[in-house]
């Protein structure tokens, strides 16, 4: 019994050591939890190393997710799940559809309408969190963010390069869209960074005008 518990004792030891090496420390606390309902069980041993290996790579997932959660850049951290349905029940099965991320692998765009106050920012948000959860890389600004943002790298004479960039993303997010009018330069600025997703990669865009108004925003009727 003393031999078998310090063999039990080393092994742990070289299955810390080995974790510690792959940078994957979770894999000894998985290990010890399930050792003992492996054998009660009368799991093989492919099937214990199958389990101990889902466990790792299930909380890795969960971690790279909160990095690109964290890095999106969302003005609040807003779920679907925590949408007040009462208030917006036609599109619950809509919304659930796009939060299955199909629109993502398909680079399809979202356009969410409506008056302020109606959860358009919320629903962009939760489907933003849903699509990092998914494996996507993920950014969210308003308009004007936006704008700002390719303004800067256009001066700087980096603009196609910062489009290629933004291309690596699977889902950009634009907020707000109609506030503010565009001046020509900002809206043809804007309407590059459209053209080089098309096709390629989705983007959301919240808004509170109908397309109807976005000639006003844009300053010409055709970019819109």
């Amino acid at each position: 019994m003393a031999a078998k518990k310090s063999e039990a004792t080393d092994a742990l030891k070289q299955l810390t050591y080995l974790a510690s090496a792959l940078k994957a420390p979770r894999i000894t606390e998985s290990a010890a939890r399930l050792a003992d309902h492996a054998r009660d069980a009368g799991w093989t041993h492919e099937e214990y190393l199958a389990a101990v290996l889902d466990r790792e790579v299930a909380a890795r997932n969960a971690s790279g997710a909160q990095l690109r959660i964290r890095a999106a850049g969302f003005a609040a951290r807003k779920t679907i799940e925590e949408f007040d349905w009462d208030a917006q029940p036609a599109v619950r099965q809509q919304i659930a559809s796009l939060a299955s991320g199909g629109f993502l692998t398909e680079a399809r765009n979202v356009v969410l309408l409506g008056p302020p106050g109606t959860g358009k920012t919320h629903l962009a948000t939760g489907l933003g969190i849903a699509a990092a959860n998914h494996g996507h890389r993920v950014l969210f600004a308003t308009a004007t963010e936006w704008v700002t943002r390719l303004t800067d790298a256009h001066r700087a004479g980096r603009l196609p390069q910062e489009l290629t960039r933004l291309r690596r993303y699977g889902l950009i997010i634009v907020d707000e869209v109609g506030y503010l009018p565009f001046e020509q330069d900002a809206a043809n600025l804007f309407f590059q960074l459209v053209s080089s997703r098309y096709e390629h990669a989705s983007l959301i865009l919240t808004s509170n005008l109908p397309f109807s108004g976005w000639g006003g925003v844009f300053g010409d009727q055709a970019v819109a």
